[in-house]
């Protein structure tokens, strides 16, 4: 993940962390490509999100390894 002559993270140019806002939170899904799908599968099912939130996995640069990130909201507590 990391370039060893600059100590720069290995990630393809078209990675960009989502901008931050303070009502939303940001889920960062780090793994096997398959354990990636797997889980936002599973939180669809469970109604946490839709799974078109979520970039589609990218690899990270190490062997196997993808990530994917998806923004959601953050609801206030009921008063």
């Amino acid at each position: 993940m990391f370039n060893s002559s600059t100590g720069e993270p290995n990630l393809p140019t078209s990675f960009r962390l989502p901008t931050y806002q303070p009502d939303r939170l940001c889920h960062i899904l780090l793994g096997d490509y398959n354990a990636l799908v797997e889980a936002i599968n599973r939180m669809e099912v469970l109604h946490y999100c839709d799974r078109v939130g979520w970039i589609d996995p990218i690899p990270t640069g190490r062997s196997g390894e993808y990530i994917s990130v998806m923004t959601r909201r953050i609801t206030p507590p009921a008063a």
